[in-house]
Formats: structure tokens, C-alpha cells, sequence
């Protein structure tokens, strides 16, 4: 999976400014302590690769309902009214960790920074997968009325900054769940900044990692065989799939979006855009549930009149419709086999129409498998039903052996000169 890069490296200040912690390179903690949740100071140790956070199993120190393990900095100088997206870069070896809380003291609204009871603190919720590579870096936005400068009388100093915060290790399902088994990550860096660092892209196929998209309210997510792999759980109505900020795409040229639905093994019958810029403006899509036929899924935003410039926190809601008012929770996958943004309506052009322009004979197949279709091949892979790629040939191609596979179910995956891919199941007897 590909390493998210960070920018602003720096060994830290305590300035007002973009204000970055580099356990791994400087091997300090930099002032954060432990706050709590389960954990101790003595649960934080600095290695060669960062901030190393364990905990213990729950039955040990009568934490029965397990742990919520949180850091805390009471003086972290961060200046909030510039830096209002949150960076962390960590190797997540918990199988438990799903979901990062960041608390801070409510700067309008809060009266004691050192309380994190509801009435002076407030936090943002992000989910996380529960493994990781080694450097992932996930970007969050804390835009808020209280991520703000202030100045508390409690306080001696006299910077308007935004001193106390806390960085929460908790679950996604249940929703801020306990941690009910011994574990650790690392935390490389986290680092507060005033935008997120990304590249333009418009094509997504992730073919080698999920390419910046996280999970949110009771999502995970997770790349195999040329797949976006979309875990839903039945923890919230509204399940999201957001663009983390890796990547950006210029608003202003590409109002069109297909979504390439390989399947939908859930109950979902809707996916819906909303613009992330505000306004409560969304286009929404009828998708097929409990399907294993792959859909072109189809967004026209150039009705969206807040849908402009360089976005990089896009993101998707599926969800399960009723006619009485909210979706429904209910749990399921999605697999994307891609994303295009587009400069043109993908409905105004001659689509090539995979279901009438496409075959694959005999199926079930003994020797040799045949391929027609009328649109030139660029390459071809066989994937059986654990995803893994079993064959790969590159060039325009009609025919396949595969008396040399073991029987069974599997998927060719096509990929043509125009970009399109396209997914058929086919049986080894």
C-alpha cells in the first residue's frame, strides 16, 4: 500500500504556527502524557520508529469494560484559527483501534480547559482501518466554532493559541467502544496545518491501495484484487466513504462522476454526493442492493452551485432509504472497482455497453476460455473467490488456458485501450 507523504517536516516549535510532532525524528514526546482511558505515563514509550502507545488487557487494574486509551498536551500552542486539519501518521497493529478522537477544549463555549466534561470539551470522530502499513497518514478536518484561539483565564501564559488537546483510541462499532484485549500502535508524527497536502487526481482503480479514502460513520475500508472493499456496519444511518485529502480534483472542469460498482452485498439502495463545501447539496443515485452484478453508478454536479475549485474531502453516503423519514442501519459490503471524475456527461457519449459487447464462452469452461468483445484488450487477470490474482497477461488477448487452474469459481477482470474494466464471473469445472 502506497505511504502517504507528509509535508512540513519539521523539527517542532512551540510557536504559533503550523505545528508538527515527529516522535520518529526528533525521539521526543514533545509534551504529551498520557490522559487517561486506561493507560499511564509508563504505557508511553518513544522507539526508533515514534510514540509507542500500549495497554493492557482489561481484566488487569479491574478495568472490566475494557480500555479507551487518550493522550493529552496541555500545551500545545497550536494555533487554531490557521491550522484546522489534523494529521497523524501511525502504524496501527491493534486489530482493536478503529476510530481516533480528538478532544479539545471548547475555546467559545467551554469555562475550565483542563475538564473534558461535555460542557467545556468537544471532539471529532474519524475512523481508522484496524491494521495499517507502517506509515499511514490519515488527514481530518477540525473546523468548528470551538477549534479557536482563546485565552483562559485559568491559564497563566498569555498566547491566543489552542493549548489542550486529546488524541482518543477507541472503536468504530460499537461507536466509541472499549478496547477489551491488550494491544499497541505507533504514532510517527501528528501535525496540525492549514490544508491538506494532495495531488490532483480524477481516475481512481485502485489496483495497488484505497488511495486516500477512509470510512466514516461505521465504515472501513480496505483494497484487494483491483477492488475498494466497503465494510458497512450497522452502526449508523448515514454510512460515508470520504476522499481523506491525498488527492484533489479541480471542481471547476469535471462536474461528472461514474461510480463503477462491481458489487453491492448490502442492502443499500442509494448512493449519494454531497458537496463538502456546506449548503446541504447532494446528488443522489439509485444503486441495486444485494447484487453481485456490477453497476455504472452516475453523479451530474453541475447543478451544485458550491461544487468549484481544488476539493479534496469529497466523499459518498450509501444508504438505505424508507419512505417514513431516516435510512435504516444495516451492515453490508460494496466493492468499487473504480471512480472517474469526467469533463462531460458519461450519459451524453455511446458508452460501450458491456453487457451486449462482452461475452466470455463455454462457461463453464474445462481448456481454454474465449473472450469477444468489441473493444480492444489491454490486459487481463484472473482472480478466484479469496481475491487473489491467480493469472495476468498483458496485450489485446481472446482466448485464455486455464486447464492449469484449480476448479472452481473465479472473476476475469479486463481492463481496454479506454479505460474501461469490466468484471465477469466464470466457472472451472
Amino acid at each position: 500500500m502506497k505511504k502517504f507523504y507528509i509535508l512540513f517536516l519539521l523539527t517542532i516549535s512551540y510557536s504559533v504556527t503550523a505545528q508538527t510532532f515527529d516522535f520518529q525524528s526528533g525521539q521526543d514526546q514533545y509534551g504529551w502524557i498520557s490522559g487517561g482511558g486506561g493507560i499511564s505515563d509508563t504505557d508511553l514509550s518513544i522507539t526508533s520508529e515514534g510514540l509507542v502507545v500500549s495497554w493492557s488487557d482489561p481484566g488487569v487494574e479491574n478495568w472490566q469494560n475494557g480500555r479507551k486509551p487518550k493522550l493529552k498536551h496541555t500545551n500545545a500552542n497550536v494555533d487554531a484559527d490557521m491550522n484546522k486539519i489534523f494529521g497523524i501518521t501511525l502504524h496501527n497493529t491493534s486489530n482493536l483501534v478503529t476510530r481516533v478522537r480528538v478532544i479539545h477544549f471548547k475555546a467559545l463555549n467551554g469555562t475550565d480547559p483542563t475538564s473534558t466534561a461535555g460542557t467545556n470539551s468537544r471532539y471529532t470522530s474519524f475512523d481508522i482501518p484496524a491494521t495499517t502499513d507502517p506509515q499511514e497518514t490519515f488527514y481530518y478536518d477540525l473546523t468548528n466554532a470551538d477549534w479557536v484561539n482563546y485565552n483562559n483565564s485559568i491559564e497563566t501564559e498569555t498566547e491566543l493559541d489552542m493549548d489542550h488537546i486529546q488524541i482518543q483510541f477507541v472503536t468504530a462499532s460499537p461507536a466509541n467502544g472499549f478496547l477489551t484485549s491488550e494491544g499497541s500502535l505507533t504514532i510517527h508524527s501528528m501535525e496540525f496545518i492549514s490544508e491538506i497536502p494532495s495531488e490532483e487526481r480524477v481516475d481512481y482503480n485502485f489496483d495497488n491501495d484505497v488511495e486516500g479514502f477512509i470510512g466514516q460513520n461505521g465504515v472501513s475500508v480496505s483494497q484487494s484484487a483491483g477492488n475498494l472493499i466497503v465494510n458497512i456496519s450497522a452502526t449508523s444511518p448515514y454510512p460515508k466513504l470520504t476522499q481523506s485529502g491525498l488527492f484533489t480534483v479541480n471542481a471547476d472542469l469535471y462536474k461528472y462522476i461514474t461510480v463503477f460498482l462491481s458489487e453491492n452485498n448490502s442492502p443499500k439502495s442509494r448512493m449519494t454526493f454531497v458537496s463538502p463545501q456546506g449548503g446541504n447539496q447532494f446528488v443522489a443515485t439509485d444503486i441495486t442492493p444485494n447484487s453481485t452484478t456490477a453497476q455504472e453508478v452516475n453523479f451530474d454536479l453541475s447543478a451544485l452551485d458550491n461544487w468549484n475549485g481544488m476539493i479534496n474531502n469529497f466523499a459518498f453516503q450509501i444508504i438505505e432509504p424508507t419512505e417514513e423519514g431516516a435510512p435504516l442501519t444495516s451492515s453490508g459490503t460494496a466493492n468499487i472497482d473504480r471512480i472517474l471524475f469526467s469533463t462531460e456527461s458519461p450519459l451524453s457519449v455511446d458508452l460501450f455497453d458491456p453487457e451486449n459487447n462482452f461475452e466470455l464462452y463455454p462457461n463453464p469452461v474445462k481448456e481454454t476460455l474465449y473472450i469477444n468483445s468489441s473493444l480492444q484488450i489491454k490486459s487481463v487477470s484472473v482472480i478466484n473467490m479469496l481475491g487473489q490474482e491467480v493469472f495476468r497477461q498483458l496485450g489485446n488477448t481472446n482466448s485464455l488456458k486455464v486447464s492449469n487452474l484449480s476448479p472452481g469459481l473465479y472473476v476475469l477482470k479486463t481492463l481496454h485501450d479506454n479505460g474501461l474494466k469490466t468484471n465477469r464471473k466464470f466457472i472451472i469445472e
